[in-house]
């Protein structure tokens, strides 16, 4: 695991504009949170409303944080986020698509509904959001794009094929993406941890193990951050 607990740059992020998918909870949630530990602006979305305001109250940085919610399987609804944020702060310095689910079992038993669900959340919802967010950075020259991805999309698991295959298509965009907006002051990362202690982990495996999600989102600023432990457009891999 890489991680490394010190400020490399103090007041890096101050002002920044990031941006969260899945912001109300597990990685999405301590990434905000993070960021404005950093004296960051912050405009998460999610589906729920509730889940937005619960995070509202427990961040207690409001002046800080934007929330909006939005679906990242509904083009409108991300471009209307995104929109507002540019909105809100003027810029975007940080994309980090969080936003995922999961389904455990043999593929075999698996319904098409959920099939489609992991796909149009895991896979197009980032593509999506990223779609919405880059001409932005084209026209400022600058910002990062994180793509929250898995272990398992680096190795592909049972139980989680579909899973799997979503996060190695996260994992290719990164790749594909990074090659394309090289040269134009962005950068593009992966980030593949494993297992993490989430309520998505609990959902789909009975109970919490792993990775403390805030131990993930200290690895996203690193990513964020002026000195990246990888090159853009390789997945940096997270484990205990």
């Amino acid at each position: 695991m890489i991680f490394h607990d010190k400020k490399e740059e103090p007041d890096y992020f101050k002002d920044k504009a990031i941006l969260i998918t899945g912001g109300s909870r597990g990685i999405g949630f301590w990434a905000a949170s993070a960021f404005l530990r950093e004296h960051a602006r912050v405009a998460i979305c999610a589906t729920s409303k509730e889940g937005l305001e619960r995070s509202k109250r427990e961040l207690g940085l409001e002046a800080n944080l934007y929330t909006v919610p939005a679906d990242v399987r509904r083009f409108k609804q991300v471009k209307d986020f995104v929109e507002s944020a540019i909105k809100r702060f003027g810029r975007i310095d940080v994309l980090i698509n969080n936003a995922g689910v999961a389904w455990a079992g043999d593929f075999v038993n698996q319904s098409l509904e959920s099939i489609n669900e992991e796909i149009d959340v895991n896979l197009k919802g980032v593509l999506f959001t990223t779609k919405a967010v880059l001409p932005k950075m084209i026209e400022q020259r600058e910002g990062v794009i994180i793509n929250v991805s898995s272990g398992t999309g680096k190795s592909g698991a049972g139980g989680l094929a579909v899973y799997s295959a979503t996060k190695f298509g996260v994992v290719g965009f990164t790749e594909g993406l990074a090659q394309e907006v090289k040269g134009l002051g962005i950068r593009v990362y992966a980030i593949c941890p494993g297992a993490v202690a989430t309520e998505m982990q609990e959902q789909t495996s009975g109970f919490i193990r792993g990775l403390p999600p805030g131990t993930v989102a200290e690895n996203i600023l690193e990513l964020a951050g002026p000195h990246p432990p990888v090159d853009p457009g390789e997945c940096l891999e997270v484990y205990w």
